[in-house]
């Protein structure tokens, strides 16, 4: 009996992970992925055109099996008839995506013109959806009853990099000032680098001297008291955020809608303006994004 049991509940885990990646695509493409952390899909597509008249032109377009690509067919199509195709990305993973491309394979350029609304440079957050619209033009070469297609494809790239939390930070000057031992993640060079990046974009913080002394004057801003006013203490969360920011590692992320360039705008104005009510709000997001890595 114990054997059988066993055996069931291993039967069970094999079918669950085969459900993670394989489901059938009779059903319309994979639609589950547990174990994908950065996955990028087309989920939606439909097609329409310019015909209203003649009644010969057809437009087709089908999501592939892998939903990476859409395969689009245009027949019996003329000289001038247009046709469109509106598709919807979603990133289906658990980590922010770059859409990099989107990339339009056409075999017959003398005879349908493509062209693509442009979505590269995208950042798509889970679970976010964006619309695409590919633009079909017959030109004069095309042939008669003929059947023609090309392909649809996303190209994208995961975020790989996290910000790093206050913590690693503090690491990094205090290695760099020799007050602990241990090797440093980001270079003595690189940090002084990332300091007068923010001191000429920060109306905050401004880092002066020799290396040495901007390291204790950063070191000083990122380690407040327990008793330190919060002012103080949004004061150490935000240059930890800029920290993160001017070493690119807070693209694709955002905090309750906000990305580090907003949240940073946010906190230096309300420092510069003296809103003491808002500095706890702020300390809080700058320090939720900081933590977004968990390290």
């Amino acid at each position: 009996m114990r054997k059988k049991i066993v055996f069931a509940l291993v039967m069970l885990l094999i079918s669950l992970n085969l459900i993670g990646y394989s489901l059938a695509c009779s059903s319309g493409g994979i639609v589950v992925n547990w174990g994908s952390t950065c996955n990028a899909a087309f989920v939606k597509v439909t097609t329409s055109d310019n015909e209203d008249v003649k009644n010969v032109g057809h437009v087709c377009a089908k999501i592939s099996c892998d939903r990476d690509s859409i395969e689009v067919y245009v027949t019996n199509a003329y000289p001038n008839y247009e046709a469109y195709v509106s598709y919807t990305i979603q990133n289906i993973g658990c980590k922010p995506i770059h859409i990099d491309v989107i990339t339009l394979t056409n075999s017959n350029p003398t005879a349908i013109e493509v062209t693509n609304k442009d979505l590269a440079c995208t950042w798509l957050q889970p679970c976010e959806k964006i619309q695409g619209l590919t633009t079909i033009h017959i030109l004069q070469a095309a042939k008669e009853n003929w059947k023609y297609n090309f392909k649809v494809k996303i190209g994208f790239s995961c975020q790989m990099v996290c910000p790093h939390t206050i913590g690693f930070w503090k690491k990094q000057f205090n290695v760099a000032l020799g007050v602990i031992r241990g090797a440093a993640e980001v270079p003595p060079a690189t940090l002084e680098g990332y300091l007068n990046t923010i001191s000429a974009q920060s109306n905050v913080f401004k880092f002066t001297g020799t290396r040495t002394q901007k390291f204790q004057q950063a070191q000083m801003i990122l380690t407040p008291s327990i008793s330190s006013s919060m002012e103080l203490k949004l004061k150490s969360q935000l240059l930890a955020l800029w920290l993160n920011y001017v070493a690119g590692w807070t693209g694709g992320y955002k905090v309750y809608g906000m990305t580090a360039q907003q949240i940073i705008a946010g906190s230096e104005n309300a420092l510069l303006n003296h809103q003491s009510w808002k500095y706890e709000y702020w300390k809080n997001l700058c320090d939720t994004f900081n933590n977004i890595g968990g390290g």
